[in-house]
Order: structure tokens, then sequence, then C-alpha cells
């Protein structure tokens, strides 16, 4: 029975009961800790987790059964704590966090998860949290009877406190439904003082304590009426009052509706209070209790007090239903019944796009607006992002099916590319980066996203432009009533889309996957986004499955070159450094010292004309180097001081350079394309006429062999597909006939 044990050793870990002076201790030892309103709790919580290398906070990313990570939102993230930092600098949370954006942008899934790791930081020492319960003994035990020096208890907690005792020995236990703090039991002007003393040295911290209720505000209705009575009773002797309070340590739990809950769209009241009953229980207190009115608070707004709330699809509901939010963010009470109750609650709500249009046309808009913040969450336009989503769903369909190197980035590439509009020259204040950004296509912006890759089209003083430019470029249409991720294909449609392929094949490539793309493009009943007119090549789906695939044909080109053991090993900066040092001493008719011998030596001519035949020079030899000589002495008058980077100075003589290697190389695949047609041809049995005679050399069976063992085993493909993408590629780029 070990994990009997276990479970034994967690839960008592987790079960923390205080007397009223013990907490108290606790207080003074912990008091920043403990002076935290839910806004600077999950402030907190936030920095407790920290951020990732990409500024996004690690919690969204974390793995949990019941709720899925959250990849990218980093805005929405980044919005969400800046909006907790100003309820912080109110003292209240006063207004609402509303998530705006298409259906299935996450807007749930980032309520969820914020509530899932405030559960996980709450069992946490950091996190610890605490209310407290009124605790009646039978009579025995007051008249001194029963528990004096009883075993198992502490003969001091008996005589000063109630807190300890066990079930036997109590005759009644109200808690606090609204999860008042403990501290709320000292009186405001002691309370204030305390806290002025206990904070003195973080002047800065102190000043948001003193705008909270922690430092103004009093205990709830409740527990208010009880106080007064005792204090009444034991004729204004605090110290007996305070014998009754048992403090517990509590821990967030949407599951049982302790500080988060959800309320759904249907309509129905969020709160309400229902008198005490006198039952045996109850019929035990104090007479001066007796007389009281007591009411239970109930509903999700009084289960979510302290903690979360979220209102899902708020929207969908009657407006009517939720006008008391305007009210409840001003003023941080809501009034059930005359009972005016203070909140400390972080609400935040979801909505989609179709309802948020259609609210803001509402007349009392306006007013909702002074209340809420909107924060969009759109679709992702981060192909990395976007490939985490399904990495989960993708490993559980294993042993089904193997999904190809490159097969999920290309679903993942296209899905992003729909979301994407094309660059304006008229939104970029810097005209030379907008016509710059003009001329990237839907991958090319896609990628520069993701990677900030830039294509080798653009020249080195381009590419930098773009570089420095990068963000300007992401936040084009921030502000525009269609921005980018809010249209598009959904992640729920891609998620549906895998299971498709799943269904349909025994091994994805991206082959299958574009050539299913290829098929959605023709749904436009069925896909929205498939509906807005195209501009370039932006919004046309079709022509984004041609830039993937060449795309990804130049990366497994690039992968069967590797194989075959032709890459390109030269530092192009060594190489063109050296060559640039070689043509000055010729120009400048010096000679060279040698590294090697340390003797004084002519250029090297033959590395001279080496370099020339593989750059296929066009002009005379003398003029080109010239020309070279000016360029490198321009880029060092506008850059004084800055380290010369041949390779981005010269940035077209290196395209030419691997340009030329690949014509080289071309030759061997030519070669090797041939061999692999015959080889496939022999394993299947599918001789044409034109090649029935041809009998494949055994060394050229063994390198063809070679080939597909080592992209197995480099790159991860299956051998079947290593074939079929194989024939595909020498069909699309190596064939003659073609």
């Amino acid at each position: 029975m070990k994990w009997f044990q276990e479970v034994n050793n967690i839960t008592t870990s987790n079960e923390q009961i205080l007397s009223f002076e013990d907490y108290m201790n606790i207080f003074e030892e912990h008091s920043p800790r403990e002076l935290r309103t839910n806004s600077l709790y999950l402030i907190d919580m936030f920095n407790y987790y920290g951020k990732n290398d990409k500024g996004n906070f690690t919690f969204f990313e974390k793995e949990h059964p019941d709720s899925n990570p959250v990849y990218g939102q980093k805005e929405a993230q980044n919005d969400i704590y800046q909006y907790l930092v100003n309820f912080s600098e109110e003292g209240f949370n006063n207004k609402f966090i509303l998530l705006v954006g298409p259906n299935g942008s996450s807007k749930s899934s980032i309520i969820k998860k914020l509530v899932k790791c405030a559960e996980e930081y709450s069992v946490k020492d950091e996190g610890a949290l605490f209310t407290f319960s009124w605790i009646f003994p039978i009579d025995n035990y007051i008249k001194g009877s029963v528990g004096l020096s009883g075993e198992g208890h502490n003969s001091s907690h008996n005589l000063e406190t109630y807190a300890y005792l066990d079930d036997q020995e109590i005759s009644a236990i109200l808690n606090s439904d609204l999860k008042d703090h403990p501290l709320m039991l000292v009186p405001v002007e002691p309370r204030r003082n305390l806290i002025e003393k206990l904070m003195e040295d973080q002047p800065q911290r102190l000043e948001q304590v003193r705008k909270t209720y922690l430092y103004n505000g009093d205990l709830s209705k409740r527990n208010k009426q009880i106080f007064d009575a005792l204090l009444k009773n034991y004729q204004g002797d605090y110290k007996k009052v305070l014998k009754h309070i048992r403090v517990e340590r509590y821990y967030i739990d949407k599951r049982h509706s302790n500080s988060a809950a959800t309320i759904e769209p249907q309509m129905h009241v969020d709160a309400s209070l229902q008198q005490v009953t006198m039952d045996r229980r109850l019929a035990n207190l104090p007479p001066s209790l007796q007389s009281l009115n007591l009411f239970n608070l109930h509903g999700e707004i009084i289960y979510a007090n302290r903690g979360i709330l979220e209102f899902s699809d708020l929207l969908k509901r009657p407006l009517d239903s939720f006008k008391y939010l305007l009210t409840t963010m001003e003023t941080k009470h809501i009034n059930l019944k005359g009972i005016i109750t203070e909140l400390d609650i972080f609400f935040a709500g979801t909505t989609n796009e179709i309802h948020f249009s259609a609210f803001k046309q509402h007349p009392d808009f306006n007013s909702f607006k002074g209340r809420f913040n909107f924060i969009r969450v759109p679709y992702l336009t981060d192909i990395e992002d976007e490939m985490k989503i399904y990495s989960k769903q993708i490993n559980n369909l294993k042993s089904k099916i193997h999904f190809e190197p490159h097969a999920l980035f290309a679903l993942c590439a296209w899905s992003v590319m729909t979301r994407l509009r094309h660059p304006q020259p008229k939104n970029y204040k810097n005209k030379k980066l907008g016509e710059l950004a003009v001329r990237l296509n839907p991958l090319e912006k896609a990628l520069f996203i993701s990677e900030g890759a830039i294509p080798e089209a653009f020249l080195s003083e381009e590419m930098k432009e773009l570089k420095m430019g990068k963000e300007t470029l992401f936040d084009e249409f921030k502000y525009d009533s269609m921005y980018e991720g809010k249209f598009g294909i959904s992640p729920r449609e891609v998620k549906s889309i895998i299971y498709d392929l799943t269904s349909k094949n025994d091994r994805v490539t991206f082959l299958n996957v574009l050539d299913y793309l290829n098929e959605i493009s023709e749904k436009k009943n069925e896909y929205d986004f498939l509906n807005i007119g195209a501009q370039g090549d932006f919004h046309n789906c079709k022509k984004f499955i041609f830039y993937i695939e060449t795309y990804l044909l130049n990366s497994f080109d690039t992968e069967v070159r590797e194989s075959l053991g032709l890459v390109d090993n030269r530092s192009y900066e060594d190489y063109l450094e050296k060559y640039i040092i070689h043509i000055k001493s010729l120009l400048k008719n010096e000679k060279l010292k040698n590294t090697v011998t340390g003797k004084f030596e002519d250029p090297d001519s033959y590395f001279i004309k080496e370099v020339e035949n593989n750059l296929n020079i066009k002009d005379s030899p003398e003029v080109f180097r010239s020309h070279l000589i000016s360029k490198l002495g321009a880029f060092s008058l506008d850059n004084p001081g800055d380290k010369i980077v041949y390779t981005d100075v010269f940035s077209d003589l290196v395209k030419k350079l691997k340009e030329t290697y690949r014509n080289e190389q071309k030759k061997i695949i030519n070669k090797v394309a041939e061999n692999i047609r015959f080889y496939v041809n022999e394993i299947t049995g599918d001789n044409d006429k034109q090649h029935s005679n041809i009998l494949l050399k055994d060394q050229d069976r063994k390198q063809i062999q070679e080939i597909l063992v080592n992209v197995k085993d480099r790159f991860g493909y299956s051998e079947r597909s290593a074939i079929e993408l194989l024939n595909t590629l020498i069909k699309k780029r190596y064939d003659k006939k073609s």
C-alpha cells in the first residue's frame, strides 16, 4: 500500500490549521506575501514562473492532463500582465478583461491555463493563501470538563484557542463563504499601524497596500455580525473573540469552485443569498448569535472571491444579465438584496469577433468600454508556434501513422499564410522599408515572422533594413479592423485535417499534405477565408501550395546532397577575405606575407583566377577588381569603426559562388537521378520499354541504397516515402525531359 502512504504524505503536507495568534506570527514573518490582493498575487505567480527566451510566460506552455499548453500569444499574455500591474496600482481590479478573437484562437485556453497554474501556485509555499472559520466548542469544553488536559492537544492551545479542537469537541463551525482574509479580524486602525510598521522598508509596496481593502476594508457582512455579537457577549474582550478563530490554508481549485469558477453562456443568476436555517448544529451557537439573521452567500461570484472568475462567451448572454458588472468594476462591490459585499476577483471573459462586432453597435457599448479592457487573441502567425499546437496530437498518432519530415511544417506554413495580409507601402513611414516589405511573398513573410529568415534575393543593405524594421512589419495591421490572424483557417480545423490525413494514409509526406490542401482550396462554401479577394499572391491559397512545394523540395534536395556527401564546406567569409586581400595587393603591386613560411610572396594569381571563374564575371578582371575595392571603401566610409563582414558586403558574390557549386553538383545528381529511376523500376517491377534491357550496376545500386539509409537515419524518412520524394525531386528538378 505504498500509494496510501504517499497520499497521506501529500494530505499532511497540504493541511495547515492555525490559531489566530499562530497565523499572525506567520503574517509578521511573511508580510509582503500575506498582504497580496488578487492582482498582486497573480503578478507574483507570473513572475514566479518567469519567461522563456521568446518572451512568453512559461506557465502557459506547461503540460497538464486537462489543460492544453498555449503557444505564442505573447502580446495577449503581456497585456494581461500589464493590466494586473495597473490593478495593483489602483488598489483593486477595476476593469473586466475581455479576450476577443476568432473561434478557436485559444481565448478560453488562456484563461484555463491561468486558472490551472494558479491552482498549482497556491499549493507552493510562495502561493500560500489563508482564510478562517468560526469554531464553537461543545458546552462541556467551555465549562472546563473536556479537553483542558486531553491528549493530542497542547494545553496552552486549549486555553487560548479553539482552533485545534477535534471534531467531537466542536458543536458548530461557520466558515467564511467569501474566504475573508484573517487580517480583516484586526480592527482598521491597529491593522494600519501594524502594516506601516512591517512594511516601512518597502515603501513602494506599502504605497500599493494602502490602496487595498487589506488596509482600509472590513469583514464581510456575516463575519462582521458574528464578530460584533461575540465582542458584545464578551464585553469587549477581543482575545476571547479570537479564541473562536481557526485560520485555514486553502487552495485554488476550480473543480470544487474554490476561488475559481466559470459562468457559462446560459442565463442564470451569478450570486444569491439564503438564510442560515437553525438546525441542531447551529442551535448550539451562543444565544447572541442565534438571534441574528445570518445568510449564506451562493453563486459563482461568491465562490470565485480572491481568485479568478471566467465568463465564457460573455456576449452570448443578454446584455442586461451582466450590466451589474459596470457597478462592480467601478466600486469592487456587489449588492445582494441590500447586503453590500466587497469582492477581490480577477474578472475575465471571452467572446468571438462576430458577437464583439454586434456588441460595439449597442447603445450601451460606451458605458461598458470604460469598464472593460479588450485583448485581442488572434490565430497564430508564427509557423514554429503553430507546429507546437499539434505536436502532441501527432505524437499520439505515432502508432497508427508516420508523419514524415516537413509534413507538419507544410500544413502549418499554409495555415499561417491564410492569416497574413499583403504589406501596403502607405502603412510605412520608412518608404524604403515599405518597398522591401511588399517584395516578400506569403511564405517569405511567414518565415521572416517565424525565423527572421530573409530571402537571398535581397541585397545585404536591404537585409539590414528589414531586420531593423522587423517589429514595424509585424505590427503593420495591429490596429486595423482586419488584423492578421482575425481570418484564416482555425487550429480546430487543422486538427481535423490531421485526423483526416491519418485516416487516408499510412504515411504522410509533405506532398500528401499539399495534395489535401489543394482539395481544400476549392471548398469556398466551407471556408470563409477562401472567399477573400487575392492581393498579389496573398489570399491565394493555391499559390501558397506552389511556394511551399518549391521551398520543401529545395530542403529535400539539400538533404539528398548531404546524404551523397555533396556539401560545400568552404567558409565563404574566409574565401572572399582571401580573394580581396590578394587583389588589393595585386592592384597595389605589393607582396603578401606567407603566414606559414614568414616570407613575402606575390599574390596567388591561380587562386584569383579560380575565384573569378567561379563567379563567371562579365567585365574584364581589372574593372571587376577595381569595382570591388571601391565598394569596400564606400562601406568603410558609411560604417566607420564597424568590422567588415565580407559575406555581408559582397552578398551577391556569395550567391554566385553557391550557384556555381550547385551547377557542378547537378552533373553528379543527374547521374544519380538516372540510377534512382532504374532502382525504383527494379524494386517495383515497373520497367518501361525504354529501360527494360538496362541493368543497374552493383556499385550504383549500392550508392542508391546508401542514400536511402542516410536519408532515413539522418533525417527520419521512411524508405517508401524517401523513394516517392526522390522520384518527385528528379521529375521536377533533374529530369532532362523537363
